[in-house]
């Protein structure tokens, strides 16, 4: 457990799934105020946002504040607690620990609770704009991988890798594609040349960029390396961006509607090292029909 208190975070669709879950949503409402720290992230919150009927929206954020009455926090969304990271590791690598990069995102919090989230047409406009593109780039730049890398396999005759797992193997063993994938984010934000030594520190030293480094892998995998009767994994940018925010709950609830979050997750949780519970919305609401 990361702290005295339980903390757990959840995925959009267990907000989504609270809205219209009735008498069970107030069961799990009441289970986060009995000994509990709820900890928004903030790609959910964005994707909330992003959310075009405004009754839904309304609703949703309606729920968000009822929340904030128990003990609470947000924190950023992957990309701005990604670049935290990275700037207090460029600034102080021998001292660097992840636990006290300051990340609260204090201004969501304040939109929650005064509704400056819920009543902007225009910013929920262009969330959703930004949100569809940068799907699309994703899915484009993992596919586009596909007949490059048939093709590597086919001239050293090699199989690609049936499980992730396999593959997470096979790059620990001798390949530089996780520590490089490393260096093009960390660089990024750095605007550095980073060495080898500093981005494998600052891999292992950093869950959170680990988390997000695995998540990536996973849909490379999936999308330019599984063979045709190899393992599949269908979750897409944001359900495998929400890795970044593992490390920071003791447990994460999806709600996705074939478990299919919840499985990736799983195996990104695994291959980096991490303890985070992955729950099913279902299993966390049972886990109060005895304790509430």
């Amino acid at each position: 457990m990361i702290g005295d208190i339980p903390i757990v975070s959840f995925d959009t669709s267990t907000h989504n799934e609270l809205l219209k879950d009735g008498f069970r949503a107030e069961i799990v409402l009441a289970g986060l105020k009995s000994g509990l720290f709820f900890r928004f992230v903030g790609l959910s919150i964005d994707e909330m946002v992003a959310t075009a009927d405004p009754i839904k929206r309304t609703a949703l954020f309606a729920y968000c504040a009822r929340i904030q009455d128990g003990l609470s926090e947000c924190i950023y969304p992957h990309n701005e607690l990604t670049k935290r990271m990275v700037v207090e590791h460029h600034r102080s690598p021998a001292v660097f620990d992840w636990r006290t990069v300051d990340v609260r995102a204090r201004d969501y919090e304040r939109g929650i609770r005064r509704r400056e989230l819920v009543a902007d047409e225009k910013l929920s406009a262009d969330q959703r704009m930004d949100l569809k593109a940068r799907k699309k780039e994703y899915e484009d730049m993992w596919s586009g991988l596909r007949p490059e890398l048939e093709a590597v396999f086919k001239k050293y005759g090699e199989a690609p890798p049936s499980t992730f797992r396999e593959c997470i193997a096979r790059l620990q063993s001798g390949s530089n594609l996780i520590w490089n994938m490393g260096k093009l984010l960390y660089d990024h934000v750095s605007e550095t040349n980073a060495s080898e030594t500093t981005v494998r520190e600052f891999i292992d030293a950093c869950p959170p960029f680990r988390a997000i480094i695995y998540a990536m892998l996973l849909s490379w995998y999936d999308r330019a390396v599984s063979p045709e009767d190899g393992e599949k994994f269908g979750a897409g940018r944001n359900d495998m961006f929400m890795a970044v925010h593992l490390p920071y709950c003791d447990k994460f609830i999806t709600a996705e509607k074939y478990g299919e979050q919840e499985r990736c997750l799983r195996e990104v949780a695994q291959a980096a090292g991490l303890e985070t519970e992955i729950l099913s919305y279902d299993d966390f609401y049972d886990s109060f029909l005895v304790t509430v």
